[in-house]
């Protein structure tokens, strides 16, 4: 069953005065990995949004690894990081996996879920360099403090809804962010995940604890035919547990499993 809807409330978020919006039920493919959520979905050209849960997609979460977008852009834009080649540093403090003992790039951090490294690079930001960039970025609510400079995107007050997500990569895909034009392109080319004839996939995975239930994120875009389509995706396991296999592979399998239901990407 579809409900259109004309969403006036989002001027603050999307820039326009209005953006119809389409309930879907998209239950079945999160029922199949045995979590729920919420799904939202806009489509620059025909300025819609599609959505599953509709109230859940204005919850605000933890963003977990998802913060990685506006922390490179961050980095980039404040010079910390002199371009995407620049070695994040390592700085001696023991990390849970060895393989992150080491200097890399921001690139190989992105695609290794390397956290360690986005904390340096955090402490590397500081605190009142954050401050004064995110407040530009819109990017929800990011609760910034000496104590958690290095953990303030997993834990805390730190919130951002689904909408947020999308309002935000909207402007970073347009390049509308005050930050420097060359920032904003290279973090774009940095999230690429995935190419193929006639589309390509650009994201960010995350999890994060809600209290005693683990959390999950995608988010991203697609460019497909000429047209660009912005999404989010949270998710949290139904029976309550921590993330299992199943979990942690349905953030992006049940995102493509919906973007081939509304024909976006091939079967």
């Amino acid at each position: 069953m579809r409900l259109v809807l004309f969403f006036g409330l989002l001027l603050a978020q999307t820039g326009a005065l209005a953006q119809a919006l389409t309930e879907r039920n998209f239950q079945k493919h999160f029922d199949d990995y045995g979590v729920r959520g919420s799904f939202l979905l806009f489509d620059q050209s025909a300025n819609r949004f599609t959505a599953y849960n509709v109230a859940r997609c204005n919850e605000g979460f933890l963003p977990g690894a998802t913060f990685q977008i506006p922390a490179v852009l961050i980095g980039l834009d404040t010079g910390v990081l002199k371009d995407t080649t620049q070695l994040l540093h390592y700085d001696g403090t023991p990390p849970a996996d060895p393989q992150f003992s080491k200097d890399v790039t921001v690139g190989w951090a992105i695609r290794q879920k390397c956290e360690p490294c986005f904390q340096q690079l955090s402490r590397d930001i500081g605190v009142k360099r954050y401050q004064q960039k995110l407040m530009g970025l819109k990017f929800g609510s990011m609760v910034v403090m000496p104590e958690s400079l290095d953990s303030f995107w997993q834990a805390g007050m730190s919130r951002v809804s689904q909408f947020q997500q999308v309002a935000f990569l909207r402007r970073l895909y347009n390049q509308q962010l005050p930050l420097t034009p060359q920032s904003q392109a290279q973090t774009k080319r940095l999230f690429r995940l995935q190419s193929r004839p006639g589309w390509t996939l650009y994201g960010k995975l995350g999890k994060t604890r809600r209290g005693k239930m683990s959390n999950g994120w995608f988010v991203g875009w697609l460019e497909q035919a000429g047209s660009v389509y912005f999404f989010a995706l949270n998710i949290e396991p139904k029976d309550g547990k921590d993330a299992n296999e199943q979990f942690l592979k349905g953030r992006r399998e049940i995102t493509e499993h919906l973007l081939q239901e509304l024909s976006l990407m091939p079967n």
